[in-house]
């Protein structure tokens, strides 16, 4: 039930925002700002996963504050290891609408939608390639995409690649075709009730280092422009990951969020 104190909450934001409360519903619902709030959602819903998976006495997990953040890129979520004082910046990134993918050799692929919100202009690029280290023609071909140094590690929700749009009604809707349902029935534990419940809860894990256009990593670069599309240093649009047709485990680097533990400890030993 919703508590009083968060309906205060709700009415004293509404108030200050001169926001009609009596429409508020509608307000969420429109197809412009579900996506935005479902995006700010995933963010709570991994700090609350991670202070879940990652013991208390060795970490602290919060929500970062944009006052803290002194890098070019407002973090998500700051894991702060107690022992030595390192920090993990981590990005909360939902999979990419209709981001779902069976290859004729029977592997799947999710797409994860991980850019930059705002496309940096002729001026920002100017001001950060110097402190980025990256040329300035290169930096403004790249410019709406991340650098591994923007953050450490990238979680993501696999539901939202079976979301999609009514062309009816306009709507966000989560609908799975037969072919999206029977992956997602592959991946279901046996005391979920719920595909889609299944399907958000079922977060994966990367490291940023490990999904950038590097010879080390074998990804290639996606941007039209980039001349060194294996080696030019940047995260794709759109990340994927790769799933066996077997096991329909994850393939390159991507491991489920109940088994990151070993990759948060790897920060700090580096």
């Amino acid at each position: 039930m919703m508590s009083e104190a968060w309906q205060q909450q709700i009415e004293e934001f509404c108030h200050r925002y001169n926001i009609p409360i009596s429409h508020l519903a509608q307000i969420v619902h429109e197809p412009k700002v579900t996506p935005m709030i479902r995006g700010k959602g995933f963010e709570y819903s991994v700090m609350d996963t991670l202070q879940k998976i990652l013991p208390s006495n060795e970490w602290r997990v919060t929500k970062a504050a944009l006052a803290e953040e002194a890098s070019f890129h407002d973090t998500d979520i700051r894991v702060f290891h107690k022992r030595t004082g390192k920090v993990v910046r981590v990005e909360c990134k939902l999979a990419k609408k209709q981001g779902y993918r069976l290859c004729p050799d029977g592997h799947s692929e999710i797409r994860v939608k991980c850019m930059r919100s705002r496309t940096l202009g002729n001026a920002k690029v100017k001001e950060l390639a110097p402190k980025l280290g990256v040329d300035n023609k290169v930096l403004s071909i790249h410019n709406d995409q991340y650098l591994p140094s923007d953050f450490d590690i990238v979680i993501t929700s696999i539901g939202n690649a079976f979301y999609r749009t009514d062309k009816a009604t306009g709507l966000y809707e989560w609908k799975p075709n037969e072919r999206e349902k029977r992956f997602l029935e592959k991946l279901q534990a046996s005391d979920e009730p719920s595909l889609k419940d299944m399907a958000y809860r079922l977060m994966f894990v990367a490291r940023t280092k490990d999904l950038a256009a590097k010879s080390s990593t074998s990804i290639t670069c996606t941007r039209k422009r980039c001349k060194n599309k294996t080696n030019c240093g940047f995260i794709p649009n759109y990340p994927i990951i790769y799933f066996d047709a077997t096991t329909n485990k994850p393939t390159n680097n991507w491991v489920p969020i109940s088994e990151a533990v070993n990759i948060f400890k790897r920060f700090t030993t580096s």
